[in-house]
């Protein structure tokens, strides 16, 4: 999570947030340099507990939640980035962050997947609906069928998750009735990070001589089978409707991703 003096940027997994993390670094070293005298505008980079896992609760990570920002800087804008949900399970099966798992947890995980941690993609993705949510925080109180990144969301940008989580049923989903739950943010899109992360910042009167190397930055964190490979290559229709359901308030808040096959 960064803060800064006039926003405040929430850095979602898997949607582009290390890239942007860098920029927004840059972007403070160059303002700070001409504040030799009044000293550096506010920039601080928090780690925080990993608040919304059941195992890993001890880590700190640079993912805070809204729920983690300081009280005195929820004023702020608040910033964040979102990735189509299609692309997101790609890019973290690809990053395998998941194979790395609480010894706790390996019994159960072995009698389901016995080859763990080589899985192919579509057993990852139905992998991850069952163990990742199983290890997030408030899954116990979970009733409703939904997918890891739209569970993953609420964690991240509502302001009572637990309650959100305990409460939700298929009218909530459809209804308008998160507005009064979720955080106000404005939402940059991965696919586009540079370009909107540049606008963000013009709007707030950032100076452009800062942030014009923005537009031709590249990205952090892009792992090799990306480069090349587009996310419907890894998905049957079977799965691609598997995912569409699972998300699909998700794909309700952004219905810019909510693609064909």
């Amino acid at each position: 999570m960064i803060i800064t003096d006039k926003f405040v940027f929430i850095h979602f997994p898997k949607t582009g947030g290390l890239s942007a993390t860098d920029m927004l670094e840059k972007v403070h070293q160059k303002k700070s340099l001409r504040h030799y005298f009044t000293g550096p505008p506010l920039y601080e980079n928090l780690l925080h507990p990993n608040i919304k896992k059941i195992y890993g609760a001890s880590e700190y990570r640079p993912h805070g939640t809204y729920d983690q920002i300081p009280e005195e800087h929820r004023c702020k804008v608040i910033v964040s980035s979102i990735r189509n949900p299609f692309d997101r399970y790609v890019s973290t099966y690809e990053f395998r962050v998941w194979t790395k798992r609480n010894p706790a947890e390996m019994e159960n995980i072995l009698q389901a997947y016995p080859a763990f941690p080589d899985l192919t993609f579509e057993q990852y993705v139905k992998f991850a609906n069952v163990f990742d949510i199983s290890n997030r925080t408030y899954s116990s109180l979970l009733k409703l069928d939904i997918g890891l990144v739209t569970y993953t969301f609420i964690q991240f940008f509502f302001k009572d998750p637990g309650r959100v989580i305990e409460n939700l049923n298929e009218d909530y989903l459809r209804s308008d009735a998160y507005k009064d739950d979720m955080a106000c943010v404005t939402f940059l899109h991965s696919e586009n990070l540079n370009g909107e992360l540049c606008d963000f910042l013009r709007k707030l009167h950032y100076k452009e001589k800062d942030i014009a190397f923005i537009l031709n930055a590249e990205r952090k964190n892009v792992t090799e089978g990306r480069k090349e490979k587009r996310w419907k290559a890894y998905y049957s229709k079977e799965l691609f409707d598997f995912v569409k359901f699972k998300e699909r308030f998700i794909l309700r808040l952004f219905p810019e991703y909510n693609e064909s096959y």
